[in-house]
């Protein structure tokens, strides 16, 4: 089942361009049965309440992937889809909604288990409570480099969205992994960020960016990437940090930009225990990663994302962190 939204005029969420109105195709993830998420309820929450600055952008270019999925079959057909979609540049996100009722769980360690055991029924991981104790699952994907143009592998990463997130009385309250529905959001930052940098190629030089002439307009367009992803991330940062019904389960930016904390390590599957971990910043990993695609379009050197924008977090202590950030 799909759907077409209406044409609209929009500002962009890179650089606050106004880009051209068209009609976009987009997956419906609406279907019937108990516990199935309205498509009233959905668009609402796409439209009013996602705070990711990146997801916004990639909701409204018809970008993310989402399908309702009940087991392990579901969302491996579901992936295979999506990662087509990736392979031809048309996706970089998934989103797997779960059906269920509020009145199937109690907190949030039930819904986690829930989401693992799709997990493990799709054979992405051995044991849903292993998973849901602090596992990441990192999905290889072999893809045409939207920068350089390269048969690149970047890795995708599936993480695990509950209602009881949202709930302050919940012991994993955590606002920023919260969604009123269960779902799986499976995504790649660097390969997000690379769709960023292909866009506005397009936009400014009307060609990929691997198709830029000059070496020096190539890096120019590379650098203003990855201000705006800054920015981004800054806005997605400070519009979860206004949320958080507790101090320590919020989200919140080092006073230099450049290290931001969450009460969760990103991006595990899940965890039950919370404690703060201090991550990088784009102005850090945009950085590096930009640094690898200009070294694999003019210096011939291999080009390996790794996990930059989802290298994983550095727990901090108590100390570590009223010495960085503000308080």
């Amino acid at each position: 089942m799909s759907c077409v939204d209406g044409a609209v005029m929009r500002r962009d969420q890179d650089d606050g361009e106004l880009i051209s109105a068209r009609a976009e195709q987009k997956q419906c993830p609406f279907g019937h049965g108990r516990g199935a998420v309205s498509r009233t309820d959905f668009e609402y929450w796409r439209d009013n309440e996602v705070r990711c600055s990146a997801g916004k952008r990639e909701f409204q270019l018809g970008r993310y992937h989402v399908e309702q999925v009940r087991n392990g079959y579901q969302f491996g057909r579901a992936f295979d889809s999506f990662a087509d979609g990736v392979r031809r540049h048309e996706k970089t996100g998934f989103l797997a909604v779960v059906p269920s009722l509020d009145q199937d769980f109690s907190d949030s360690v039930g819904e986690l288990k829930r989401l693992g055991e799709i997990m493990v029924e799709a054979g992405y991981a051995e044991s849903a409570g292993a998973l849901i104790r602090g596992e990441t699952i990192a999905i290889p994907l072999e893809v045409r480099c939207p920068v350089t143009g390269i048969d690149t592998i970047y890795e995708f990463f599936p993480v695990a969205f509950c209602r009881h997130a949202a709930v302050l009385a919940d012991p994993l309250y955590d606002p920023s992994l919260s969604a009123p529905f269960l779902a799986i959001n499976t995504t790649s930052d660097s390969f997000a960020f690379g769709m960023l940098v292909h866009d506005l190629a397009q936009r400014h030089f009307h060609c990929a960016p691997y198709e830029i002439a000059h070496r020096a307009d190539f890096e120019r367009l590379l650098h203003k990437c990855a201000v705006a992803w800054q920015n981004m991330s800054i806005n997605t940062i400070t519009s979860y940090n206004r949320i958080a019904g507790a101090p320590e389960r919020a989200v919140a930016l080092s006073d230099d930009r450049r290290w931001w904390t969450a009460p969760h390590n990103d991006p595990v599957f899940a965890e039950l225990e919370k404690q703060t971990h201090s991550h990088e910043m784009p102005v850090i990993y945009a950085a590096r990663l930009c640094e690898k695609w200009i070294a694999a379009r003019y210096d011939n050197a291999e080009l390996v994302p790794s996990r930059d924008g989802q290298s994983g977090g550095l727990h901090l202590e108590l100390d570590d962190i009223a010495a960085a950030f503000r308080p």
